[in-house]
């Protein structure tokens, strides 16, 4: 790499570091490799979307916490574009929003090698490998930084309505594979319907519970994208009621009926739901 692109690549990459969320762009939030060593990049830049979503009104503890950083970390590779948002209620503050969003470039294919400099295509895999380790950190900061910044106290949580917004985005993304990781407690508390009771989980109906989703227009697309649950029935020990509600407890029977809403509500959104945790998961988020 020359003199003049290590200045330009180092500069990127100093600059992005100090663009805080609220500037974050909607675009590439991550410095070209490609751009920084002028090598033509290849047709399609990624082949993955993981789509990282947040529900500012849940409060995890730090093995859930620590979670979520690992199994992004898994996702977030050559060849990925990741998108990190975060949302609660749109009327307290905290509506749905893009942290960061960026793609980690995939290296020269293997037809290009032969056709590209030697000392050009050693600079761009040096490059790259910066490139993720920065793509890594902006992610795993961001998510940090939201997940400390969520809070129990919050009154609603418009879950339906930043689904449905996500889903247009992860639909209308060229990408082959598709993960949305969703980090809620699947706690509808909105206009539209509550999953609350006297400080507790209500045991709801799911099919009663998505047809309300229906009328109110509240279903998505998510163009067959795999969706993993983090967080799901997620509740902090109430100050009042019984000692079960004091100790946080949530039954099998509304966890399932709970769990059951959000499969029939993915399913009709063309969305996969491999898993609902409750509230860890058991399977690790892939794209395989």
């Amino acid at each position: 790499m020359s003199w003049t692109s290590k200045i330009t690549l180092t500069g990127l990459l100093m600059f992005a570091a100090m663009v805080p969320p609220a500037f974050a762009g909607l675009d590439n939030d991550v410095p070209s490799c490609y751009a920084a060593t002028r090598i033509a990049p290849p047709t399609t830049p990624y082949d993955g979307l993981v789509y990282i979503v947040i529900d500012q009104t849940v409060l995890l503890d730090q093995p859930l916490q620590q979670s979520v950083l690992e199994n992004a970390m898994r996702l977030v590779g050559p060849g990925v574009r990741f998108v990190v948002t975060e949302f609660s209620a749109f009327s307290q503050g905290r509506y749905l929003q893009v942290l960061h969003t960026g793609v980690i470039e995939k290296p020269l294919d293997a037809d290009r090698i032969d056709n590209t400099p030697i000392e050009a295509a050693r600079n761009l895999g040096q490059c790259l490998a910066k490139q993720k380790g920065f793509a890594q950190k902006m992610v795993a900061d961001s998510l940090t930084e939201a997940l400390k910044s969520s809070t129990s106290t919050l009154d609603q949580s418009d879950i339906l309505l930043a689904l449905k917004t996500v889903s247009m985005a992860v639909a209308s993304d060229h990408a082959a594979k598709k993960v949305v990781f969703l980090v809620t407690d699947g706690l509808e508390n909105s206009s539209i319907s509550s999953f609350y009771s006297h400080n507790a989980i209500r045991k709801i109906d799911p099919k009663a519970e998505l047809a309300k989703a229906k009328t109110a227009q509240m279903m998505g697309d998510f163009g067959g994208a795999k969706i993993y649950v983090l967080g799901g029935g997620m509740m902090p020990p109430a100050e009042t009621g019984s000692k079960a509600q004091k100790n946080g407890y949530r039954d099998p029977d509304t966890l399932r009926n709970l769990s059951s809403f959000w499969n029939s509500y993915f399913s009709e959104s063309n969305g996969n739901l491999v898993e609902f945790g409750e509230p860890a998961l058991l399977t690790p988020v892939s794209f395989q």
